[in-house]
Formats: structure tokens, C-alpha cells, sequence
């Protein structure tokens, strides 16, 4: 009985998990400067993608990866990001070859009028 439940563990620790990302997945926050997302396992950094879709579904293809990062993580320098909505969805390949896909939610906040500090 034990033999067939660890029989399929294999394959669940193949898998690329996203294990943290900033802005962190539902955070509302002012424009961030980068987004960085981190996983369980190395990456195959140049078959990765990552789009970010904004308001009125506006999409920027992030494509210049911040190459000082460790090898299960993908960051990226953001623009100005209007206040709004906005999709991260990403695409890895673990270094095994496996290939997940995902979606972090997040949510850019206007600045408050300089009076109202």
C-alpha cells in the first residue's frame, strides 16, 4: 500500500512550484519596481516567459531577466504600471524538463495626492 502511494511522488516533485513572488499573489501595492517570483526547483531561465496583463487588458512581455538571480528565481525590472489590475502569468521549465504555468494577482494602488501625507 505504501509502494503505491510514494509511486507517484516522483512526478509531483518534478514540477516547478512557485513558492514566493513579490508583489505577493492578491497584494495591492503602489507600482513596484520589479516582480520576482521564486520556485521549488532550478529553472531553464531562457525557456521561461513571463507576461504581465494590466488594465484594459494591456500586456507588457517581460523579457529582460535581472541576470543576478539564483537559478530558481526569475526577476524582472518593471515600467510605471498604472493603478489597475494586473495578471503575472508565467511559464517554466524545471530544469528536469517538466513545463507548469501559473498566475500571480496583483493589484497597483494610486499614490496619494502629496497633500493628504
Amino acid at each position: 500500500m505504501i509502494g503505491a502511494c510514494l509511486s507517484g511522488l516522483p512526478d509531483a516533485l518534478a514540477h516547478a512550484i512557485i513558492l514566493e513572488s513579490a508583489p505577493r499573489h492578491e497584494e495591492s501595492l503602489p507600482s513596484p519596481k520589479r516582480l520576482v517570483l521564486r520556485f521549488n526547483s532550478r529553472l531553464e531561465k531562457p525557456l521561461c516567459s513571463v507576461q504581465l496583463v494590466g488594465p484594459r487588458r494591456k500586456t507588457i512581455a517581460l523579457l529582460r531577466q535581472d541576470p543576478d538571480t539564483p537559478a530558481d528565481t526569475l526577476a524582472y525590472p518593471l515600467p510605471p504600471l498604472e493603478a489597475g489590475a494586473y495578471q503575472a502569468r508565467w511559464k517554466v521549465m524545471a530544469a528536469d524538463g517538466h513545463v507548469t504555468e501559473g498566475i500571480v494577482l496583483f493589484t497597483v494602488i494610486a499614490p496619494e495626492p502629496a497633500g493628504k501625507r
